[in-house]
């Protein structure tokens, strides 16, 4: 059997294409995942930008957002890059489409929930051995009472595929497996993947001729940005942790681990705009100009 090029669906374009087009494999995936109170049957793609109002001042982009016949309302996430700040963002996210419900001057009467699910592929609570994460507005001491309106669940990939002990007659299991290891799906012994409609599906979509030329570099240029970023992330850490070591400070260490973490997947999304400059991009990320132009190398060819 010849080798198929398949691309990885935690790739920003990938994903995009897979969960943001194809309304059936995102219902049993929103179902499965989410389990929202009542059942998905069908669902409309909302636009990815939540825009700014006059108190935050910032344009929200998601990867999807759709909303289904009983007003549900969903947001999906994929992020392989670790950032500072990043619960802070996806609760920014929730809020936001939750508060856009609202018309000025209503009365601040129950609207429709909102759901927030993001597949996380490295760790964001590395004491935390649980890798299936669920937020919820609960009282401390009565925890039977819920401000209903906003659900945050967090998939962290990563620690998924390290157990490597996937059930493949577990539906959920099956799909983080397609998400961890979509190439031995369709080589796995014992395991008729044509059984699954959805998952042959999405399956067959990661095929590299299923996408544009352009979504092809994008796709390259993606992976080539993310290992960027994980090498600053490691020098910079590195730095800094001689450098504390070096002076006998915690501070050195700290600084390091920042200076790595808090370039993200925005600074990305902002390259493959090309709106901002090379040093206005140096400037607003206070990262140093070099660093954005070995990033926007990639981009920008």
């Amino acid at each position: 059997m010849m080798k198929r090029d398949l691309l990885k669906p935690t790739a920003d374009v990938v994903f995009k294409r897979i969960f943001g087009q194809e309304k059936e494999i995102t219902i049993e995936f929103i179902n499965l995942f989410v389990e929202p109170p009542e059942p998905v049957v069908d669902i409309t793609y909302l636009k990815q930008e939540m825009l700014a109002d006059n108190r935050d001042g910032k344009v929200s982009v998601v990867d999807i957002r759709c909303t289904d016949t009983n007003n549900q309302h969903f947001i999906l996430e994929m992020q392989v890059v670790h950032h500072d700040g990043f619960l802070n963002r996806q609760l920014l996210y929730a809020c936001k489409a939750y508060a856009l419900q609202y018309i000025s001057g209503e009365k601040y009467k129950p609207k429709h929930p909102v759901f927030l699910l993001t597949i996380v592929d490295h760790e964001i609570l590395p004491g935390v051995a649980d890798w299936n994460h669920e937020f919820s507005f609960n009282h401390q001491t009565h925890p039977e009472i819920k401000v209903e309106g906003l659900s945050l669940r967090f998939i962290e990939l990563a620690k998924r595929r390290k157990l490597d002990n996937f059930n493949m007659e577990n539906p959920t299991d099956r799909w983080l497996k397609f998400l961890a290891e979509p190439e031995k799906l369709i080589t796995m012994q014992k395991f008729d993947i044509s059984v699954y409609p959805n998952l042959l599906k999405a399956t067959e979509l990661l095929d590299r001729s299923n996408f544009t030329i352009e979504q092809q570099i994008a796709y390259d240029r993606h992976w080539f940005a993310v290992a960027d970023i994980n090498q600053v992330r490691i020098d910079s850490y590195d730095r800094g942790h001689g450098d504390g070591r070096e002076e006998g400070k915690v501070e050195g260490r700290e600084e390091g681990r920042e200076e790595g973490f808090d370039l993200t997947l925005n600074l990305i999304d902002e390259l493959e705009k090309g709106v901002l400059s090379n040093e206005e991009l140096a400037e607003k990320y206070s990262k140093p100009l070099a660093v954005i132009e070995k990033l926007a190398a990639k981009f920008r060819r």
